[in-house]
């Protein structure tokens, strides 16, 4: 009995299933808002994140099951264009969200950027935060609901890693990254399949950085090259027209000969 008894005290190594939300925004700063907090404030020569209005949301649903294999779900990005306004693509996204409301939000500087300017602009439109942006319900550990992988990766520390440094460290070829501090905005327009191909590749870096980090804890028992080739396929299956698909092809066949030899491949 005493045998017994100690065998169900015994943790369980079994994983459950893992599911995330990968999320990106786009914002610019908005004419009327600037001049007016400028005008309030006039000693401050920086414009306030408050000043921003968000223009594109994208969301990326990925999951892990007790396996370690990866799946994902269509890959969603909201314009402000054609007639939509910031409320209306906010409002999509938080539809979105609390469809997956099992799943943790992921992004990289999101929560002193991206989240804060959702916040305010759900503020503006008089609507409720989902649930992965509402405080958590008892310990963080124990009810996760976001994940900053710039703050998991600066822990207690002073240094901040940019995503294109993890992304170089990851192996990622340079030419995937050239143009991603440009989102195709301009002072007297906005290049709206430039921005939606800006946010839905910050979305696919997010998520190969979120696997490497999970990989680095012990969450996840797949290789970080053989989560990186199931997410590059995923994405090229998706936006196959993307303007980075010819070098994201070249990135997921040189993977799967790493992965792959090719007498076995044969």
């Amino acid at each position: 009995m005493a045998e017994r008894k100690r065998i169900m005290e015994m943790p369980t190594t079994r994983r459950r299933n893992q599911k995330y939300l990968i999320l990106d925004t786009e914002s610019i700063w908005d004419p009327y808002l600037r001049e007016a907090y400028d005008s309030i404030d006039r000693k401050n020569d920086h414009a306030r994140i408050g000043c921003r209005k968000l223009i594109a949301v994208s969301l990326w649903a990925i999951e892990f099951d007790a396996l370690g294999r990866l799946s994902t779900e269509p890959l969603q990005t909201w314009l402000a264009t054609e007639g939509l306004t910031e409320s209306d693509i906010l409002s999509q996204a938080f539809q979105t969200m609390r469809r997956y409301s099992d799943h943790v939000l992921v992004g990289h500087g999101s929560i002193a950027h991206d989240c804060q300017i959702m916040m305010l602009a759900a503020m503006s439109a008089d609507l409720e935060l989902p649930r992965q942006l509402q405080p958590p319900e008892g310990p963080r550990w124990r009810d996760l609901r976001h994940i900053d992988i710039g703050l998991a990766m600066k822990a207690g520390g002073k240094t901040w890693h940019h995503l294109s440094e993890l992304l170089l460290r990851l192996g990622l070829p340079v030419g995937l990254m050239i143009g991603k501090a440009d989102p195709g905005v301009r002072e007297k327009e906005i290049r709206w399949s430039t921005l939606q191909e800006h946010c839905e590749r910050d979305v696919l870096f997010t998520s190969l950085a979120l696997t490497a980090l999970l990989r680095l804890e012990g969450q996840v028992p797949t290789t970080i090259l053989g989560m990186h080739l199931a997410l590059c396929e995923a994405f090229l299956r998706q936006r196959p027209q993307a303007i980075c698909a010819p070098l994201l092809r070249r990135y997921a066949d040189e993977i799967r000969a790493t992965l792959i030899p090719a007498p076995l491949a044969a």
